[in-house]
């Protein structure tokens, strides 16, 4: 009796581990299927840099990288722009950006990204950059 019991669990356990294993499956492939798609070849974009006190500062170059962190990275070398950031799971959090740094923790601010116009749905590692994308840098703070 007491054998039937455990041959019941480690079935129990067995299956609740196939369902994780094929949710995660079809999580990931619907990711793949409709997540941000990148372009390959040469590109050009414009990028926006709001700062605390509002000033910008725009910019305007050509790149064959295929997400934002790439573009910015090579923006770094060829203009007056720079950034800085903490790695982490989920990429580069951006703090700092010509100098000016964001520190959430201790007034709510941050760095958002807008990507033509629109408040950013990804970070700056999977950020796609497209041919006449218009991208944002924009010193935010968030009050609850």
């Amino acid at each position: 009796m007491e054998e039937t019991k455990r041959n019941t669990s480690k079935k129990k356990i067995v299956l609740g581990v196939v369902i994780v294993v094929l949710l995660i499956a079809v999580f990931a492939g619907i990711y793949f299927l409709f997540g941000p798609k990148t372009t390959a070849g040469s590109k050009s974009y414009t990028l926006e840099v709001v700062d605390d006190a509002g000033n910008t500062k725009d910019y305007k170059a050509s790149t064959d990288a295929e997400y934002l962190r790439d573009a910015l990275e090579e923006l770094e070398e060829s203009e007056d722009f720079s950034m800085e950031g903490d790695e982490d799971d989920y990429g580069l959090y951006i703090d700092t950006v010509n100098g000016v740094t964001a520190d959430y923790d201790a007034d709510g601010a941050y760095w958002a990204i807008y990507v033509n116009g629109e408040y950013g749905q990804n970070g700056v590692d999977s950020q796609p950059v497209h041919d006449g994308d218009a991208f944002k840098l924009v010193y935010e703070t968030y009050n609850e």
